[in-house]
């Protein structure tokens, strides 16, 4: 994969346990787990309207593609220019030599 059109930071968030409340259930956090250079593809962007909110908000579809990382998963964020993704999908790009990954924003 070349590395020519890796030109946005990416920091990839995992959910971390870092204590207890008073009831003594955990508590957690979002924390970096790795950063690395991707790059950034724009799918689709539309506003959609939350009926038990009563308001609109902006979805943003985005695929990023970064150089092969073993232990990323579904269920970690992605944090870039100050907007937080959700990870939709992950998918290998040849025989580990990239990963693609489908992510989504909402504010």
């Amino acid at each position: 994969m070349r590395i020519g059109n890796r030109n946005r930071r990416l920091a990839i968030l995992r959910r971390v346990e870092t204590g207890t409340d008073l009831l003594n259930s955990p508590v957690y956090e979002w924390q970096p787990w790795r950063n690395v250079w991707a790059e950034k593809i724009h799918k689709k962007e539309a506003e959609q309207f939350a009926p038990d909110l009563h308001q609109r908000y902006a979805m943003r579809l985005v695929i990023f593609r970064i150089s092969y990382l073993a232990g990323i998963s579904e269920v970690d964020r992605l944090e870039c220019e100050g907007v937080t993704y959700d990870i939709k999908g992950l998918r290998e790009l040849g025989f580990r030599e990239g990963t693609e990954i489908t992510a989504e924003s909402q504010s």
